[in-house]
């Protein structure tokens, strides 16, 4: 634990960035599957990038969390892993496959996803401030590569809109 944190800071942080593992391992799982039931389209070569940059981002989390003395809760990993399985349950309107407005939905969950990422590591730029062992990691790239996943998503989510909805 850095000198200038508190313990209370020190825990609060340590709490919030083992929710944010949980979030990121859930994550992971969903981009995966999504991109596994579209290999067959375009959103699947983009999906492809943007699981290899969530794996890398997971990657950078686990790092800070180590030179925080942070240690990951493997309970709140499977939580989130089971989480993700559940929300696999949510009526598509077809029973057996895989429907035009289960991508959207998908998309929209790694949007949000993608969202609270991006909200961590600016948080973690303004905790920098206390927790120096945070200045070692270059917190405005994997801001600007979640802003890159969120555009490119976005643009694949109104696609999906349009296809499973009827407007293209």
């Amino acid at each position: 634990m850095p000198d200038t944190a508190t313990k209370n800071e020190h825990d609060l942080l340590a709490v919030y960035l083992r929710d944010h593992c949980a979030g990121a391992a859930a994550g992971l799982a969903l981009a995966e599957r999504c991109r596994q039931a579209n290999e067959d389209n375009p959103l699947g070569s983009v999906l492809a990038e943007i699981v290899a940059e969530i794996s890398a981002d997971r990657d950078s989390l686990r790092e800070i969390m180590r030179a925080l003395d942070v240690s990951e809760n493997p309970l709140k990993s499977v939580v989130g892993q089971v989480s993700e399985l559940v929300g696999r349950l949510k009526s598509n309107g077809m029973l057996t496959r895989y429907s035009p407005s289960s991508r959207v939905v998908e998309l929209e969950g790694l949007l949000a996803g993608i969202d609270a990422k991006r909200n961590m590591w600016r948080a973690l730029r303004s905790a920098a401030v206390t927790q120096p062992a945070i200045k070692e990691f270059d917190l405005d790239a994997l801001i600007a590569r979640a802003s890159s996943q969120r555009e490119r998503l976005r643009a694949e989510h109104e696609r999906a809109a349009r296809i499973a909805f009827g407007a293209d």
